[in-house]
């Protein structure tokens, strides 16, 4: 009890201030220099899908320490209506990637605000689209461990990392924020199968819109991912409805002999998000609810796991932790977290929190469901805090796209941001 005790010191000390890396030019603080300082760091026990290995040795169980990731940059408002955001870092250095991993560029963004209802950007960044979490999702602030990855469409083939080029405008009209935005996908590499790859030339203009109706408390908008936020601790009282799409003529190129047809990319999505203290003891819900409908043709589905450090595996899933989560159907995400009361004499804050991923995809005979149960331990708020994620994913077989089994993933995860 008494090494608990101490280590739950340990961590609530770690990050001092949220001043540490702010500077401001002003007394009111509307203009001002903030440095993004933020770690994720992982162990992991994982049961591995069929026929996953390692360098080359074939693996059923496997325990290992990775940074899930890692964010260094800063964001400027020098003039009140001119913001400058940049940032670097990566994901998933792991025993794989430890010697080759490179810290990359993000992140840059520069916006212009003619007013609070008119705000104009462009740079390299995650543009909302399709749903609350599409893209724009604000990392450091997750309610279950890595729901993102449902949401990231495209990612690897159509951008880096989730990010593309692009232009954008948003704004806030009363109770409705907007965020419209036209953007330039990057190039891809490789194919899918022998018939069907992504179209040949220069990708066309992908065009995406997210807008929101927000019934009680207003989000704040400063950067296109401050509306994605997970958790807000009870510190709002936030209710509210979304919709969006994002659209990208031919994106598939299908051969058939010397003939050749395209497909086009659409994605549809709305949600509900509800963040809310809900006794004067400082408790609080929140609760997430979102569907999808994903066009990119019949065929297309994607298994992605994150962190990978495996390869092959003889299942439909892939190696190692991968499951599908990307392709033509339709899609429901829910979360649910509980954060306990205050206690007294300690920053400490404790929320259980439940996820379930339910997917309807056209490649598959029958449905994907995917399941997450944790706890979030908050020694100074979302500036240091402990994680504790379980997954239990269903396995498909290659030859008849059925369910055979069902695996799962334990992660502890500790971030620190300043």
């Amino acid at each position: 009890m008494k090494k608990i005790v101490l280590l739950a010191a340990l961590l609530t000390a770690i990050p001092t201030s949220a001043q540490l890396l702010r500077h401001n030019f002003d007394e009111q603080g509307d203009t001002f220099i903030q440095g993004i300082a933020r770690g994720q760091f992982w162990a992991r026990f994982a049961e591995t899908n069929p026929g996953t290995t390692v360098q080359g040795k074939e693996v059923d169980k496997t325990f290992d320490f990775s940074v899930r990731r890692v964010r260094l940059g800063l964001f400027a408002q020098i003039q009140k209506k001119w913001l400058f955001y940049i940032l670097l870092g990566n994901n998933n250095l792991n025993q794989k990637t430890l010697g080759s991993t490179d810290f990359r560029l993000l992140d840059l963004m520069a916006q212009y605000s003619f007013n609070e209802q008119l705000n104009i950007g462009i740079g390299k960044v995650t543009f909302p689209g399709a749903g609350r979490y599409a893209y724009a999702f604000a990392n450091g602030s997750m309610l279950n461990l890595d729901p993102s990855i449902y949401y990231l469409h495209t990612s690897g083939h159509f951008d880096d990392m989730g990010r593309r080029l692009g232009v954008y405008a948003k704004g806030q009209l009363d109770k409705l924020e907007y965020c419209v935005s036209l953007q330039s996908p990057s190039i891809p590499s490789g194919t899918l199968t022998k018939t069907f790859s992504y179209s040949s030339g220069q990708p066309k203009i992908l065009t995406a819109s997210y807008l929101k109706y927000e019934f009680w408390d207003n989000e704040p908008n400063r950067l296109l991912t401050s509306g994605g936020v997970g958790t807000y601790l009870g510190t709002k009282h936030i209710l509210n409805l979304g919709m969006g799409y994002e659209y990208l003529p031919k994106m598939r190129e299908i051969t058939n002999g010397a003939d050749k047809s395209y497909h086009d990319y659409f994605n549809f999505g709305i949600d509900l998000f509800i963040d809310t203290p809900i006794s004067t003891k400082n408790d609080a819900i929140t609760t997430y609810l979102g569907f999808n409908s994903f066009h990119f043709g019949n065929d297309y589905l994607r298994s992605i796991g994150a962190n990978s450090i495996f390869e092959k595996g003889i299942s439909f899933n892939g190696a190692g932790t991968a499951t599908p989560a990307i392709g033509s159907g339709n899609t429901i995400l829910f979360q649910f977290g509980y954060l306990f009361p205050k206690w007294e004499n300690t920053k400490v804050r404790v929320q259980p929190n439940v996820g379930w991923h339910f997917a309807d995809y056209k490649a598959l005979s029958g449905y994907a469901h995917t399941y997450t149960v944790g706890v979030n331990s908050y020694f100074n708020g979302q500036k240091s805090k402990l994680s504790l994620g379980y997954e239990n994913r269903p396995i498909f077989s290659k030859t008849t796209k059925e369910q055979t089994t069902r695996l799962g993933t334990f992660v502890l995860q500790y971030q620190i941001e300043l």
